[in-house]
C-alpha cells in the first residue's frame, strides 16, 4: 500500500507544478484527479494490459531529440522565411525508407513506437506510418534532410 500512496502523493505534487498555485478548489480537484490516475495505473499495471519490456539502448535514443528539435525548428523557419519573402513555397515531400519493422513481439512494438514518437517531435518529420508488409517507413518533410540517426538506430536503414 505504500508504494501506491507514495505513487498518488508523486502525482499530486505534478498536479499543483502543472497548476502553478496552492489553493483549496485546485487541490480538491488534484486529489480526484491523482485518484482516477492511481486506480487507472493499478488497472493496468495489475491486469497487465500494457506490458512493456524494451532495451534500454532504444529508449536512450531520446538524448539526441534537443539537437534535432533545434535543427528541425530552424529548417521550418527557414522555409517559412524563404516562402514569405521569396515567394518560394515549401517542397512538402513524401519519403520512405526501408524499415525493420520485427515482429508482434512487444520489444519490436515498443521500438516501432519510439521511432515514430521521438522522429515525429522533430518539427521536419511527420511520421505516416510504417508498413509492415513492405518493411518501409513512410514520412513527410517540408525541407528534405537526413534521415535522423536515432530513427536509424531504431530499425530505419537509409
Amino acid at each position: 500500500m505504500l508504494p501506491w500512496l507514495c505513487l498518488w502523493a508523486f502525482f499530486l505534487l505534478l498536479w499543483h507544478v502543472f497548476e502553478g498555485k496552492f489553493a483549496l478548489d485546485v487541490l480538491l480537484y488534484g486529489v480526484v484527479a491523482c485518484t482516477i490516475t492511481l486506480l487507472a495505473a493499478r488497472v493496468v499495471l495489475k491486469e497487465r494490459l500494457s506490458p512493456l519490456r524494451t532495451q534500454f539502448r532504444f529508449l536512450a535514443q531520446a538524448w539526441r531529440m534537443p539537437k534535432l528539435i533545434v535543427v528541425g525548428t530552424w529548417e521550418v523557419v527557414a522555409v517559412l522565411a524563404r516562402q514569405i519573402f521569396l515567394r518560394k513555397p515549401a517542397e512538402s515531400l513524401l519519403f520512405s525508407v526501408p524499415f525493420d519493422a520485427g515482429d508482434d513481439d512487444e520489444d519490436s512494438a515498443f521500438r516501432r513506437a519510439l521511432a515514430i514518437g521521438y522522429t515525429t517531435a522533430t518539427p521536419n518529420f511527420v511520421i505516416i506510418g510504417i508498413d509492415r508488409e513492405k518493411g518501409l517507413l513512410v514520412y513527410h518533410q517540408i525541407q528534405k534532410s537526413e534521415v535522423p540517426e536515432m530513427t536509424k538506430r531504431l530499425g530505419a536503414k537509409s
